[in-house]
């Protein structure tokens, strides 16, 4: 698969999830009437969406960087891993310690969501289609 391609793919995937987001926070405002749902939904939303964000950074730099050495390759697959997982971490526990009011199960939920449609894109578009 081309780059060109590969980037498409990327941006329907970020795309989706930031439809996820938008959509999933206008619910839970306007159906269930609660801004601070909404913000909690947004907010876990956001975080997948830099999760994703971060995996197409990496990808694009080991696409640049062209080595033969497996061992490099398994290194590098596994820094990328450990970073994403802080960045998470990190993330979530900002959001659910430094804005008080929103319900931990929201966030999760958005976050959720937005992970499932990054996973929903990557099906739905195989092969650049």
């Amino acid at each position: 698969m081309g780059t060109v391609q590969m980037t498409k793919s990327f941006t329907r995937g970020l795309s989706l999830q930031g439809l996820i987001a938008t959509l999933g926070g206008l619910i839970c405002w306007v159906v269930l009437g609660s801004a601070s749902l909404a913000w909690g939904w947004s907010a876990g939303a956001a975080i997948a969406m830099a999760h994703s964000g971060l995996l197409v950074w990496r990808w694009s730099q080991g696409r640049r960087v062209f080595t033969s050495d497996p061992g490099r390759h398994v290194m590098v697959f596994y820094r990328s891993v450990i970073e994403r997982y802080v960045l998470v971490m990190v993330l979530l526990a900002a959001v659910l310690g430094g804005l008080p009011g929103l319900d931990a199960r929201t966030v999760l939920a958005g976050f959720v969501m937005g992970q499932v449609g990054w996973l929903a894109a990557a099906l739905i578009w195989r092969d650049g289609a």
